[in-house]
């Protein structure tokens, strides 16, 4: 009883244990979906304030192709040498300056001009830095000017990364080659911060795809993130956003509690969007990393933003309460188990007096509602040779099923309609006509005489007496007449009389009956050439070989000479073919006394419609189209039509007249 408290203390913790993982995991969950929204709520915001910017870089476009003289200064720059193009570029800044000085109030950062072939014509914000070419570093100039169309995105640059909107300029019908709107993260910062009054964001850049594109001596613009030595972030001495949040200890506090988060750099590795719930001193914060894409869709830099989100505490507060309330019902739970196993063990007590008491019994005494047994007592056991009632139950559903058909005794069939089940049908009976016929686990008949009392309202013990001295003579004759004499298989009157029983019991677990039927190869050259004494026991040892190789409830059956059938259950052809194959694999590799190795051919079929003589007819069928192809196989299929039925019974007649086997 020890044993099953600490087992049950075990169970009940583990129980515990998973429900309060359960809970946690679904507590994660909501608490994560919860910090998702805002992530959404940022991406949404970014793209709707970038969409505002396009319309933006799009008016100063159109302002600057209708700026005819812009054009002119473009369109002599592409075909004046070195010389001139210095003169040029002072004329188009001086131009342009004024509206380059309006945008940079709405949060432009650059206005770049760039030639035909992907060169630096004019920076507007370091005028001074050009000609160098930005095929390689910058994708969205490369593709403004091959494929003419506009191009949007974050990238990188030499100098600055920026949102970017590239234009191609195509101007009386020339290529002159391309300008591009860039917008600096303040800009959008300041439209986020006016969305989401509570949040403060910050950017950091990707160190492959963006702060290794920069020029050297601009470098030390940037300075690494506190977050990862893989990102970098504007240095705060040339970024106002920065140089304030440097001084934000809020920002500081979750910067490094966001560091020690164990999920952060895993997630941050992903390359992907991603949140990440804070709670700490009871409050609740959120991280929201919005990862941009470059215009090669590479990940170019995080969007980071910070805000309190008292909802998550919340949501915690409410788990861990649930938490508490598992753990209370699992030590109510276990105290209420061990005072079942206490219950039990007194029960149990009492049932091993009564199962001793029954044991000592001489006859089979079982405990039934008439379908289901649920005791039995040792005789019952030792006669059937099953280990345990689960044993039993794996090959049939109730004892009745083991009554053998026989006007003498009484079987199922004569189980009435208006009659619920057997027990009930022997309770309608006579005393002396309660009487039942059943094989032991050696096949041995035995008569029963049956008593039955009522247990409670649904159970009866069943007393089964056995009465085979009395009817010795009967069952021995009964016996002899089912069994074959020479190979003790059984034989065609056994297969007559139980058939019906074996096919109801086969449909009753959902299998259908299979017949393998099986013949010596050549077993007339036996006969004749070492007789006849020798082919007998040629016969005796081939019928203890497939006893030895089928299961137990399979029946071996004597056909008749050297022709045997195998009545079975199978849930398909296939599981019965496989039985017939091994059997025909075991025959093979057999060396028998005096004639050494011989084989067998087979045919099987398998009995869905209940038509059994429909059945072995077929399996007979198999069995020549297995000899007129060759002998020592096995055919399962209906292919016996392919050499005509004229071709198969001429080969039957002839069979006959040689000998079967031959």
């Amino acid at each position: 009883m020890k044993i099953k408290i600490f087992i049950a203390f075990v169970l009940t913790s583990f129980i515990c244990i998973m429900l309060v993982k359960y809970i946690q995991t679904s507590q994660e969950s909501v608490i994560q979906s919860a910090t998702d929204k805002n992530l959404e709520f940022i991406r949404v915001a970014n793209k709707s304030i970038l969409e505002t910017y396009m319309l933006v870089a799009q008016k100063s476009f159109y302002d600057t192709m209708r700026n005819r003289e812009a054009m002119e200064i473009l369109k002599r720059f592409k075909r004046v040498d070195e010389s001139q193009k210095s003169l040029l570029r002072g004329k188009l800044f001086r131009l342009l300056y004024k509206e380059y000085e309006f945008l940079t109030k709405l949060n432009v950062r650059q206005i770049h001009f760039h030639t035909h072939d992907s060169k630096s014509l004019l920076r507007f914000h370091i005028p001074y830095q050009n000609g160098d070419s930005l095929k390689e570093a910058r994708s969205s100039v490369r593709i403004a000017n091959s494929e003419l169309r506009e191009v949007m995105g974050f990238e990188s640059g030499k100098i600055y990364p920026a949102y970017r909107y590239v234009f191609p300029i195509l101007y009386e019908g020339e290529h002159l080659g391309s300008v591009e709107f860039s917008i600096s993260f303040e800009g959008i910062e300041k439209k986020l911060r006016a969305i989401f009054p509570a949040y403060t964001h910050k950017i950091i850049l990707d160190k492959k795809t963006s702060y290794d594109k920069i020029f050297k001596e601009y470098r030390d613009f940037f300075t690494p993130s506190q977050l990862s030595s893989n990102y970098y972030l504007e240095n705060p001495t040339i970024s106002k956003l920065n140089k304030k949040i440097s001084r934000d200890s809020f920002v500081q506090k979750l910067t490094n509690l966001v560091k020690s988060n164990k999920y952060f750099l895993e997630k941050l590795n992903k390359k992907e969007s991603f949140s990440l719930p804070i709670i700490n001193d009871n409050k609740g914060c959120v991280a929201v990393f919005l990862n941009l894409k470059n215009i090669d869709n590479e990940s170019a830099a995080y969007i980071v933003s910070y805000a309190p989100l008292d909802e998550i505490t919340i949501i915690k507060k409410r788990y861990d309460f649930f938490k508490m309330i598992v753990v209370v019902v699992s030590l109510l739970l276990f105290a209420l188990v061990v005072a079942i196993i206490i219950q039990m063990q007194k029960i149990k007590d009492e049932t091993l007096k009564i199962q001793r008491f029954m044991n000592v019994q001489s006859s089979i005494v079982i405990l039934t509602d008439g379908v289901r047994f649920s005791f039995a007592n040792k005789k019952f056991f030792d006669f059937f040779n099953y280990k345990d009632i689960e044993a039993f139950l794996e090959h049939h559903e109730c004892i009745c099923d083991l009554f053998i058909r026989d006007k003498n005794f009484f079987s199922l069939s004569d189980v009435k309609k208006n009659e619920k089940h057997w027990v009930e049908s022997l309770l309608n009976l006579p005393g002396r006509a309660r009487v039942v016929l059943m094989f032991d686990s050696t096949m041995t008949p035995h008569a029963f005489s049956i008593s039955i009392n009522q247990y409670d309202a649904n159970y009866y013990i069943i007393d089964f007496a056995d009465i085979s001295d009395a009817m010795s003579e009967k069952l021995q004759l009964q016996k002899q007449v089912l069994k074959d004499t020479l190979t003790n298989a059984y034989n065609r009157a056994y297969f007559d009389k139980n058939i019906d029983s074996i096919l109801q019991l086969n449909k009753k677990h959902n299998s259908f009956t299979a017949i393998i039927f099986f013949d010596i190869d050549f077993f007339k050259k036996v006969n004749d050439t070492y007789g006849h004494v020798v082919g007998d026991e040629v016969l005796k040892t081939l019928s203890d070989i497939v006893k030895a190789d089928i299961r137990k409830d399979d029946k071996l059956i004597r056909w008749g000479g050297e022709e045997f059938i195998i009545v079975l259950a199978a849930k398909s052809i296939e599981e019965a073919t496989k039985l017939a194959e091994h059997l025909r694999e075991s025959i093979q590799e057999y060396k028998f006394d005096t004639i050494g190795l011989l084989t067998c051919s087979f045919g099987v079929s398998l009995c869905e419609d209940g038509d059994i003589q429909k059945t072995i007819k077929e399996a007979d069928e198999r069995l020549y189209k297995a000899k007129e192809t060759g002998r020592n196989r096995v055919v399962s299929t209906s292919e016996v039509e392919s050499l005509g039925a004229l071709t198969s019974r001429t080969f039957h007649e002839e069979s006959h007249k040689t000998g079967r086997g031959f």
